[in-house]
Order: C-alpha cells, then structure tokens, then sequence
C-alpha cells in the first residue's frame, strides 16, 4: 500500500490536499469556537456585573435600614431575570439581610460558609466588585457603599464613602453551556460538511488535472509498439493543455518521418528491383538473341533445301515470322538493360523538346500541346535517353485518350525542398498531362514496376525503363491521376545553371 502510494502522483496529491484542508478546517473550526466561548462567558460576566451593580444601586437603603422589605422588591426583579438563580444581601458586618432563591426555594448553588466569609473578607479590603465561577454557576459580588449611585461603567467610584453593605447574585451557567455544546456540534457539522465538500471539488480537480496525464502516459507507452499511438483530446490551454498540444504535435512528425521511412523503404526495394532487373534483362537478352539466331539460321538453311510451293516451306515461313517477333522482345530487353545515359549534353529542356517535336507528333495521333516557360534553367541530359521517355510516355496516353484528344506539355521552373525522392534545389520539371480514362488509386503505385501492364500483348516495360533512365540522370518521374479525369506524368531534371 505504501509503495502504490509512492508511486501515484494522484494518490499523494489528494492525501497532501485532504491533510491540508482537514488541519486547515480543524484550526478554523477551534478558533472559531474559542472566539465564541470566549464571547459567551463575556457576555455572561458582563451580565451579571452589570445587574449586581444595579442591584447594589437600588438596595442602598433597605441595607441601611436593614429593611427587608424595601430590598425585596429590587430582589425579586433582579431573579426574574432568566439566569439568575439566588440573590443574598449583606450588611457591612456580613449578616444576611435578604436571600432568595427561584420560586422553587431550592438553591443548588448556594455557596458555603467558608467561601462566603473569604468573599465578604475580599470585597472589604478592595472594595470592587468581582466575580467567582463555581462549577455550572457564577456568583458576581459588589460593595454597596453609602455614597454609590449607580452610573453605568464607573462603578469603582464606589470605594469612596462609608460601606454598608454586600450584594451577591448568583447565575446559572447551564445555558451557557447548552449554547457552547450547541456551538461545538454544529461547528464540527459545519467542518465536515465543508471537509467533504473541499475534499469533493479537490477529488474532481485532480481528476481534471490527471486526466490528460494518465491518458498521455498511456499513449507514451504505446509508443513502443508497432504502430504509433492515437493524439490524446487538447482540453485546455493551459500547461497541460499545452503539453497534450505538443505530445499531439509530436505524433504528427513520428507519423511524418513513418511515411518518409517507408517511401525511401519502397523507393530503395524498387531501385534495387531495377538494377537487378536491368542485369537479368540484358543477360536474358544476350542468351536469347543468340538462340534466336542460331533458330533464324537453322531455318533459312532449311528453306534453301526446299522449294516455294512445297508445304514445309510455308511453315518455316511462319517460323520466320515468330522469329521475328522474338528478336522484338530481346530488342526491347536490351534497351531496358542500357538505361544509362552516354551522350550528357547541357541543353535546355524547351529547345530540346522544340526540336523533337515533329517527330513526337508523328509518334502519337493525338494534337501535342506545347507550353514553355521564359527563362528555363539548362540542364545536362541525353537526348536519346529522353526521348525514349517522352515516347514510352505519349504511347501510354495515346491508349488511353480518345481519338481527337489533346495532350499538353508544359515546361517550367520550380525549386524542391523536402521531397523524399528529391534533393533540395533547383529543378526543370516537364508536365504530360492526356485526357484518357485515368488510372486508379491501386494502379498508379505500380506504373513503374517492370513487367507491370494492363494492356493485351504488352511487356510492361515502358514506364520503368522511364523510371530508370530518370533516376540515372538524378531526376525522378512521378505520376498524378484520377479515374476519369486523365493522368499527368512530371519529370524533374536537375539544373545546372
């Protein structure tokens, strides 16, 4: 138990706010019932001080003249009063005069001989009144002196002139002590009323405080899984709205630099294939065309043996046909297989395409569209090497646009900065855009794979052999597409100027 609780911030910041508010009610809670105390018996002490000085105001007389009934009646007012218990009268000498107590006659609280002597023997030498507790009751005494007259707050004048006597009244501290007993209870009510709710509003504010906490720790242990972990709600702007923002923040560049990681994966495993495929294709090339040869041999040797209208001669003539048509396939197998550039010249771009394009116009049915730019950057190329390219580009358009389509070509300079496939610099990229059926979200990542096509009687070779010529100049080629709106392929050519 006590290592969970050295281990949860939220378990020692509750009990470290719970102590802090239970000894902050408890000390407010005895101040405030020591203030109160202290203003109950106060008043208590001014009560009976004031009515012990009125009673020895008013029985002057009647002790003078020890005359009982002239005392009564200011006797009988002052026990009237709610606490008041007993009133005793004494002459100068300590004779009782006149004692009297509730109508019950009963008198609880009557002091003894002893104490009563001590009193009269106190109130003679300092001729001042003064009070003694005694359990639930309090006895308030004052000197009667024959010049007294009772003025409110002066009353130690009364030390001066002959003194003929002692008042004593005694009162009740039982509904003072009703009224602290009530005091304490409903202060200890009020406390726990007022701990539970600062312990509530502390519990959902620390709840408010962790949540975001807990929710961004569990995310941070996510992060050694596989995949990265889901951002976690901003609810404030506060610090910790703040720190969730930035933990947000920071999912967003791990995610980011995923995708980087994953690109460069795929751009490394397909410039591999590449080369891998390149060196299959020119050692395919070079053992097939010499099987082909030695076939194309074997039947024009057989065909001279053999006169035209015998019926084996037309068969080899067919053979003939299919020979043909496999030095077609170890043709384009060896031009696959010699995607570096020979002849680099630095050249613009838009003069170069100017030249060539008549005969792309004769390659391709379709109207070509030529836009360039002022201005563009030379850049260092082979001619053949990207004419190859634009070719293989416009036969694929050519397929997929309608008869009487246009295909736009378009020049410009741009500058790259922070692509994957691409260092940062300057850039002439060529634009081919066609208005044929597209390609779909699932095609167009494989475009560039070698032996990748969708059409009857095709290699697939075409867009890859590109991709290759591309990379070996330090360019890249990429394409763009939506199913029914046309696809646009750019080539990127690294400036020299």
């Amino acid at each position: 138990m006590l290592s969970g609780f050295r281990k949860s911030f939220s378990s020692r910041v509750f009990i470290t706010v719970a102590a802090f508010v239970i000894i902050f009610s408890t000390v407010c809670s005895g101040w405030f019932i020591s203030t109160q105390k202290k203003a109950l018996e106060d008043k208590l002490n001014l009560e009976g001080k004031l009515v012990s000085e009125l009673l020895a105001s008013n029985v002057r007389i009647g002790i003078f003249a020890e005359n009982e009934s002239l005392i009564k009646p200011y006797a009988e007012t002052v026990l009237a009063h709610q606490n008041v218990i007993s009133v005793s009268v004494f002459n100068a000498d300590g004779k009782t005069i006149l004692h009297m107590t509730k109508d019950d006659g009963i008198n609880e609280y009557a002091a003894d001989y002893s104490k009563t002597q001590q009193y009269l023997a106190k109130i003679k030498a300092d001729r001042t009144p003064f009070h003694a507790e005694n359990g639930t009751a309090a006895e308030f005494w004052a000197p009667v002196s024959a010049n007294s007259g009772y003025v409110s707050d002066t009353f130690p004048t009364q030390n001066t002139g002959r003194l003929l006597g002692f008042v004593s009244l005694t009162l009740s501290r039982k509904v003072l002590i009703h009224d602290m007993e009530l005091l304490f209870y409903k202060s200890i009510l009020t406390t726990l009323f007022f701990l539970l709710l600062g312990l509530s509003i502390t519990l959902a504010f620390i709840r408010q405080i962790l949540l975001p906490v807990g929710t961004l720790m569990k995310s941070v242990r996510n992060l050694g899984d596989a995949s990265l972990p889901e951002k976690i709600p901003v609810l404030s702007s506060d610090e910790f709205g703040q720190l969730a923002a930035s933990f947000n923040g920071m999912i967003d560049r791990l995610q980011m630099r995923q995708q980087e990681k994953e690109r460069l994966e795929s751009q490394l495993l397909h410039n591999h294939k590449m080369d891998v495929i390149g060196c299959l294709a020119a050692d395919i090339s070079n053992d097939f065309n010499s099987l082909v040869d030695i076939f194309a041999s074997k039947i024009s040797l057989a065909k001279t043996c053999l006169s035209p209208g015998h019926m084996a001669y037309e068969e080899l003539n067919k053979l003939s046909d299919s020979i043909g048509y496999a030095r077609e396939i170890t043709r384009k197998l060896s031009e696959f297989s010699k995607n570096t550039p020979v002849f680099m010249t630095v050249q613009s771009v838009g003069d170069f395409l100017n030249e060539a394009l008549p005969l792309l116009t004769l390659r391709s049915s379709l109207q070509l569209n030529l836009l360039i730019d002022d201005g563009i950057r030379p850049c260092k190329f082979d001619k053949w090497q990207i004419n190859r390219v634009i070719g293989s580009i416009l036969d694929n358009s050519k397929e997929s646009s309608p008869i009487g389509g246009t295909i736009t070509i378009s020049v410009k300079n741009t500058n790259i900065t922070g692509h994957v496939d691409m260092s940062d610099g300057h850039y002439v990229m060529i634009s081919i855009a066609d208005q044929g059926i597209g390609i779909s979200p699932e095609n167009i990542k494989k475009i560039f794979m070698p032996f990748f096509t969708t059409k009857y009687k095709h290699y697939g070779l075409g867009l890859a052999m590109a991709f290759s010529i591309m990379k070996h100049h330090g360019g890249h080629i990429e394409a763009h597409s939506e199913e029914g709106k046309g696809a646009v392929i750019n080539l990127y050519f690294p400036s020299v100027g």
